[in-house]
C-alpha cells in the first residue's frame, strides 16, 4: 500500500479489498508490544514482588486488557475506522477532533519519547562516551522517517525485529536463570512492596493506549476471529512472557532501567543493538499512531506529512529526558485513556446498538463522562482502590448511560 494510498484511508473506512486479516496486523501490534517498555515494566514489578505475584499480576492484567482490545478493535474492524475516526463519532465532530484525539496524540508522543530514550541509553552502553541527547535526537528523527513509509511498511520492519527479541528474552532467561538457580527466582523476596492494585496499575498503563487504540491496526481485519487471535497472541501471551522474563532478569539488579540489568548480566553489543532494534519498531508504531491523531485534527494535511510532526515532537520530548519519568508517565496514562473507551462502548454497543452515530459540535454527555472516570481513576489511584483504570472505565459508562437516559427524557417531555 502506498503512502498515497494510506493518506486517503486515513479517516475512511478500509474497503473490504483493503483488508488484510490477522497477519500483517498482527506483526504490528507485536511491533508495539514486544517493546523495551514491557521489559522495563517486568523490571519494575520484581522490584516490589516476589516472582509469583509477578505472574499472577501479569496473567490478570493482560488478560483483562485482551477484553478491552477485544471490544474497542471489533469497533474498527466492523466499521474498518482508526480509533480517532470512532471518537469523532461518539464525543462530536469538535469534541472527538480537539480534546481526545489530541490526548491520544500526546500519548503517542509520550510513548515515542520513551522508546527513543531507551534506544539512545542502549547506543550509550555500546559507546559510553557518546552523548546522550545527541544520540537521541537522531535517533528520533530516523525512526520517524520508517513511519511515514505506512502499515505495510511496518510490517516489513516487524517481521525482523520481533523475532530478534524474542531470542534476546529466552537468551537471557537462561543466563539468569544459570547464575541464579531456579529455586531462588522462584523464592525471591523483594526488599519493597507492590500491592495487587499497584501492579496491576502499571500493567495497564503500559498497555491501556495501545488497546484504546488498537482500531488503527484492527480495522485492516477482516472480523472477530482475527481480532481474537491478535488479542491472545499479541497482548496476552507475548505480554506475560515479557514481564515474566524481564522480571528473571532484573532479579539481581531490580531495575526499570532494562539496558542496565542486561549489562549487569554482562550481555554484550549484540544485545543492545537488538533493543534498538526493538525500540526502533515500537517507535514506527508509535509516530503512525500519532500521525493519525493529527490527521483528525487536520484533515486537510497528509498523514504523512503529520507522521513527521509526530516524530519531530516525540523527539523533542525524549529529549528531555521522560524515560527518567516512566512510571509517573504510565500512571497518568491510564488515568486519562482507560475511561475513553467506556463512553465509546456504552454509546456504540447500548445507545446506538452497534452502529455510528455521527455527532457535530462536542457531545457534552461524553466529554461530562469522559472527566467524571478520570477524577475517580485518579482519586483511586491515590486511595490505592481497586484497579483505577477498570473503575475509570465502568464510572465514565454508567455516567455516561444515565446522562444520555437522562437527556432523551428531557427531549421527550419538552
Amino acid at each position: 500500500m502506498s503512502v498515497d494510498k494510506e493518506n486517503q484511508l486515513s479517516n475512511r473506512p478500509v474497503p473490504e479489498n483493503e483488508r488484510v486479516g490477522w497477519k500483517a496486523p498482527l506483526f504490528n501490534i507485536l511491533g508495539s508490544n514486544i517493546a523495551i517498555s514491557e521489559l522495563m515494566v517486568g523490571g519494575a514489578l520484581i522490584s516490589g514482588m516476589t516472582f509469583k505475584k509477578l505472574i499472577l499480576t501479569s496473567i490478570i492484567g493482560n488478560l483483562i486488557l485482551v477484553a478491552i482490545l477485544t471490544i474497542q478493535g471489533y469497533m474498527g474492524s466492523k466499521e474498518g475506522l482508526d480509533t480517532y475516526s470512532l471518537a469523532e463519532c461518539v464525543f462530536g465532530e469538535k469534541g472527538g477532533r480537539y480534546i481526545i484525539s489530541a490526548i491520544l496524540a500526546i500519548s503517542s508522543f509520550g510513548w515515542f519519547g520513551i522508546q527513543t530514550g531507551v534506544a539512545g541509553l542502549s547506543v550509550q552502553k555500546i559507546f559510553p562516551n557518546i552523548n546522550l541527547t545527541l544520540v537521541t535526537i537522531v535517533l528520533g528523527l530516523l525512526m520517524m522517517i520508517f513511519a511515514v513509509f505506512g502499515f505495510k511498511a511496518m510490517a516489513k520492519f516487524n517481521y525482523v525485529a520481533v523475532p530478534a527479541l524474542i531470542i534476546l528474552m529466552i537468551w537471557g532467561v537462561f543466563k539468569a536463570t544459570a547464575i541464579n538457580g531456579y529455586s531462588s527466582i522462584v523464592n525471591y523476596i523483594p526488599s519493597s512492596t507492590l500491592s495487587l492494585a499497584e501492579g496491576l496499575n502499571m500493567v495497564f498503563g503500559l498497555i491501556i493506549v495501545g488497546a484504546v487504540i488498537s482500531p488503527d491496526q484492527l480495522r485492516f481485519t477482516r472480523g472477530l476471529k482475527d481480532i481474537l487471535i491478535i488479542g491472545i497472541i499479541g497482548f496476552a501471551i507475548i505480554s506475560v512472557f515479557q514481564q515474566v522474563a524481564a522480571g528473571i532478569l532484573a532479579i539481581n539488579s531490580p531495575s526499570w532501567d532494562i539496558t542496565q540489568v542486561l549489562a549487569d548480566l554482562g550481555f554484550g553489543t549484540v544485545a543492545f543493538i537488538i533493543l534498538l532494534l526493538a525500540s526502533w519498531s515500537t517507535n514506527v508504531g508509535n509516530a503512525y499512531s500519532g500521525g493519525l491523531a493529527l490527521k483528525n485534527i487536520f484533515p486537510n494535511i497528509g498523514r504523512d506529512k503529520l507522521t513527521i510532526i509526530a516524530g519531530f515532537v516525540g523527539t523533542i520530548i525524549a529529549a528531555t529526558g521522560i524515560i527518567f519519568r516512566f512510571e509517573k508517565f504510565l500512571s497518568l496514562l491510564s488515568i486519562t485513556v482507560a475511561p475513553m473507551a467506556g463512553v465509546m462502548w456504552i454509546d456504540y454497543y447500548i445507545i446506538n446498538n452497534r452502529k455510528l452515530i455521527k455527532r457535530t459540535n462536542i457531545n457534552q454527555n461524553s466529554i461530562i463522562s469522559w472527566i467524571i472516570g478520570s477524577i475517580v481513576s485518579f482519586i483511586s489511584t491515590r486511595a490505592n482502590f481497586f484497579i483505577p483504570p477498570i473503575n475509570g472505565i465502568v464510572i465514565s459508562a454508567i455516567s455516561y448511560f444515565g446522562l444520555m437516559k437522562m437527556s432523551r427524557k428531557d427531549t421527550k417531555n419538552a
